[in-house]
C-alpha cells in the first residue's frame, strides 16, 4: 500500500513517463506471486500491462532508440510471459518471451554498462539450455529462438545480483529460485534466500526459501522450527501467508524433516494436516 501511494504520486507528476505504471503493474505481479494459484488479480495485471505498454510506445514511436521506453517495455512482457506460463498458455508466453528478450538485448545496446537490462537476458539464457535438455518435448519450439548458455545465465543474473540499480532484489529471488528447484544447491540457495528474507521479514517466499534450504542441507530442527513460524502466521491470517498452498508446503516439510530425525507418530501427524489440506 505504501508503494503503491508513492508510484501513484510519480505517476501525477509523471503522466508521460512508464516507470511509475511499471512499477504499479508490478505490485500487482508479487499479490500473484504470494499466491500463484489465485487467479483473481490477473485481469488487472493484464490491464496494467497493457498501460505500460501504451506508454512506451508513444515514446517508441517517437523515437526508437529511447533506452528507458525499451527496458520497461521488455520487462513488463517478460513478467507477462511468466504469468502465461503459470497459468499454462505456453505459445503466449513464447511470444512475450521472444519480443522482451529482443526489446532487452536492444535496451543493453543502447546502454551496455546497465545491469538491469541483463537480468532477463540472464533468464533467458539459463532457462534456454536448460528446458529443452530437461524436456525434450519442447525443443522443436525452441528452434524459434536463439541458443542459451546456462553457465552465462547464472553468472549475468549474479551481476544483476551485484550491481544493477532496480533489479538487485528480483535478481537474488531469481537465484534463490533456480538454485532450490534446478541446481538443487541449497548452500547457495540458503545464502540468497537469506539475504532477502532478513531485508523482507514480512515476505512469505523468501522466507519459506530459507526453510526449504535448510531441509536440503538436512538441518531439519531448524527447518521445523521455521516453518512452524510459517503455520503460525498463516493461522493469524498474515499476508502471504493465508492460503492453503504455503500451509500444504509447511506440514509436508515439517512431515519431512520430522521423519528424517526418526520422529514418525509426529510426521505423520503432519502429513495428514497436509492430506487434509
Amino acid at each position: 500500500d505504501s508503494a503503491s501511494y508513492h508510484f501513484k504520486e510519480f505517476i501525477t507528476k509523471n503522466p508521460k513517463s512508464p516507470e511509475g505504471y511499471f512499477f504499479e503493474a508490478m505490485l500487482e505481479w508479487w499479490k500473484i506471486n504470494l499466491d500463484k494459484n489465485n487467479e483473481s488479480n490477473d485481469d488487472i495485471f493484464f490491464n496494467k500491462v497493457n498501460k505500460v505498454l501504451e506508454m512506451c510506445d508513444d515514446i517508441l514511436d517517437e523515437n526508437n532508440n529511447d533506452f528507458k521506453a525499451t527496458f520497461y517495455k521488455g520487462g513488463i512482457l517478460g513478467y507477462r510471459g511468466m504469468l502465461k506460463s503459470f497459468r499454462d498458455s505456453w505459445l503466449k508466453a513464447a511470444e512475450d518471451g521472444r519480443e522482451a528478450l529482443n526489446l532487452l538485448e536492444h535496451a543493453s545496446e543502447l546502454q551496455p554498462n546497465n545491469k538491469d537490462a541483463q537480468l532477463g537476458i540472464g533468464i533467458y539464457n539459463y532457462f534456454a539450455e536448460y528446458v529443452p535438455d530437461r524436456y525434450p518435448v519442447i525443443r522443436p519450439l525452441m528452434l524459434i529462438f536463439p541458443k542459451g548458455d546456462k553457465i552465462k545465465g547464472l553468472m549475468q543474473i549474479k551481476e544483476t545480483a551485484m550491481n544493477s540499480r532496480y533489479a538487485k532484489t528480483e535478481a537474488n529471488y531469481i537465484l534463490s529460485y533456480l538454485y532450490i528447484n534446478y541446481e538443487k544447491n541449497f548452500t547457495e540457495s540458503e545464502y540468497y534466500s537469506k539475504k532477502l528474507f532478513e531485508e523482507f521479514p514480512e515476505n512469505a517466499i523468501f522466507e519459506k526459501y530459507v526453510y526449504t534450504s535448510y531441509v536440503g542441507l538436512a538441518r531439519f530442527d531448524d527447518a521445523i522450527a521455521g516453518w512452524n513460524k510459517i503455520l503460525e502466521k498463516g493461522g493469524n491470517k498474515q499476508t502471504g501467508y493465508d492460503n492453503k498452498y504455503i500451509l500444504r508446503e509447511a506440514n509436508y516439510y515439517i512431515s519431512v524433516s520430522l521423519f528424517n530425525l526418526g520422529r514418525i507418530t509426529e510426521a505423520e501427524t503432519n502429513l495428514k494436516n497436509c492430506e487434509e489440506i
